[in-house]
């Protein structure tokens, strides 16, 4: 058998269709489907089945899946040895985060890394959604909820819990609208306090589907919100406002480490750099595995 034929049953276990299996891995349809089909040939197996819209694995291949993320998980492992520190140049980290966590926590802070790692090459990765360490999209994250993704690839530790408060621009009219999210995101704990205290003043209310417009609508004077104090008390033109609505929400703030990368001197650097620039956070706590349970949204 061709053992590359192994990252299309991931693929397809992972996304569930062949087309999503052929986006994640840069592919076309025809080509996963034809990997799969010489992986059950070499096999003599059946590997995957239709069920409804999409494709699941057999019995047979939910075994062979076990198998196929052990051999994934040895080749980062030799790709990260082979990525080792040499000379000067430490190499390149990729990191990632929501946006705002980037834009208003990390990048305000980025000429310290510089100073301390001038032959780092660091990827800030500005996204809402959680990239997967384990398939190599990223090699730290930095999540707003605990994580789901774990066993024995990645490594989390919870850094403390983010606080929030309400904020408005300093000098702005008093009578101002709440900012807050669509009904979509109200499973966030700071979505649900802003449209409680939306209903309970009777205000007008502006939503938005991403944080940093929310910030942004604030800065300029469009109304309240509620942002994490690490954001909020850094911006000089935005004024803490009492809430008396029910108790503050807080979220917790998690890194996260491919375990095969971990003694790496830029990967240790970067931590550094990360644990640093968080420490006003409070409740740092011990390394832990993450649990398995469903993770409550990424947005800040």
């Amino acid at each position: 058998m061709n053992w590359d034929d192994m990252r299309f049953l991931l693929a397809v276990a992972q996304a569930g269709s062949l087309k999503g299996a052929a986006r994640s891995l840069g592919v076309d349809k025809t080509t996963v489907s034809r990997r799969l089909r010489a992986l059950e040939a070499a096999l003599g197996r059946q590997v995957v089945e239709v069920r409804g819209q999409g494709l699941t694995l057999t019995d047979f291949g939910r075994r062979l899946h076990r198998h196929a993320e052990v051999m994934r998980d040895e080749m980062q492992a030799v790709d990260a040895l082979a990525g080792a520190d040499t000379g000067g140049a430490l190499g390149t980290v990729r990191l990632s985060a929501v946006p705002m966590v980037i834009n208003q926590i990390l990048v305000p802070a980025l000429g310290t890394l510089r100073t301390a790692a001038p032959g780092l090459r660091l990827e800030l990765i500005a996204e809402a959604r959680d990239l997967s360490l384990l398939r190599g999209e990223a090699d730290i994250a930095l999540r707003l909820a605990r994580p789901t993704e774990g066993g024995q690839g990645v490594l989390a530790r919870k850094l403390g819990d983010l606080d929030y408060a309400a904020y408005a621009l300093r000098g702005a009219a008093g009578d101002l609208p709440w900012i807050g999210y669509e009904s979509r995101m109200s499973y966030l704990p700071q979505a649900a306090a802003i449209a409680r205290a939306a209903a309970a003043e009777g205000a007008a209310h502006i939503s938005v589907n991403d944080a940093e417009t929310l910030f942004r609508l604030v800065c300029c004077g469009h109304g309240k919100t509620l942002l994490p104090r690490i954001v909020g008390d850094a911006e000089p033109c935005l004024v803490e406002l009492p809430f008396t609505h029910g108790a503050l929400p807080k979220r917790e703030f998690w890194l996260m480490v491919r375990r095969e990368l971990r003694e790496l001197e830029r990967i240790r650097l970067v931590v550094q750099w990360v644990e640093r620039t968080l420490a006003p956070l409070p409740s740092q706590t011990q390394p832990t595995r993450p649990p398995d349970h469903r993770d409550n949204g990424g947005h800040p």
